[in-house]
């Protein structure tokens, strides 16, 4: 039997309802909510900028080494346009035209080759990348929801939403609370306390700007 998606939310809503019904009935009336802005905190966590700053570099380097590939595989293309104008003048000996017929066609082995190599490598190299940063964001992830769970266990509240949190509809799943408690900035001043220090550029003339040294 299929489930209209009415009927999901309005039982997702029911549930909630229930949930809260009874939790304020626990703490005899006291319910105390929390909010916290997730995509917030994922945005500015320095591990995260860290992780984007870094698939940079990597996505770079790989497009830095297909394009070697491709200038390959070009300047062979060009050889193979020589071979072709050589091929077609009439005054050339039968002798070196089979000599250019068979040196054009290993080129357009190695052409076919080249071009193969060069999009496996693409797609492998960011395949790896992709896994390797849906790795690292989880792990983000991870760390961040346990930020928050931390202070959320040192303050005087019973739930905490996620105003940034989107239904299937693409509408806010928080829209109104009263008197709730703003988790966001201190959980990200926690998660940021251990970041680097940026490094000052230099300046023209070998000078760092005001935050650093003269050289």
């Amino acid at each position: 039997m299929t489930v209209s998606p009415l009927f999901r939310i309005a039982k997702q809503a029911a549930l909630l309802a229930l949930f809260l019904g009874t939790a304020l009935s626990a703490t005899a009336g006291q319910l105390k909510v929390g909010t916290v802005n997730m995509s917030k905190l994922l945005n500015e966590f320095h591990e995260k900028k860290a992780a984007e700053a870094e698939e940079k570099v990597e996505m770079e380097a790989i497009e830095a080494a297909y394009k070697e590939r491709v200038e390959a595989i070009k300047a062979i293309e060009e050889e193979l346009g020589r071979k072709q104008n050589e091929f077609n003048d009439p005054s050339l000996a039968e002798k070196k035209r089979k000599e250019i017929a068979a040196s054009a066609q290993e080129l357009q082995t190695t052409r076919a080759v080249l071009i193969k190599e060069s999009e496996e490598f693409l797609q492998t190299k960011r395949r790896s990348l992709n896994q390797k940063m849906l790795g690292m964001i989880n792990d983000i992830r991870s760390k961040v929801e346990t930020a928050v769970s931390d202070y959320a266990a040192t303050l005087d509240v019973n739930l905490v939403f996620d105003e940034s949190g989107l239904t299937s509809s693409r509408t806010p799943f928080l829209l109104y609370s009263r008197n709730t408690v703003d988790l966001t900035d201190a959980v990200l001043e926690k998660l940021n306390k251990d970041a680097p220090v940026p490094v000052a550029p230099e300046t023209a003339g070998g000078t760092k700007s005001k935050t650093g040294t003269s050289e």
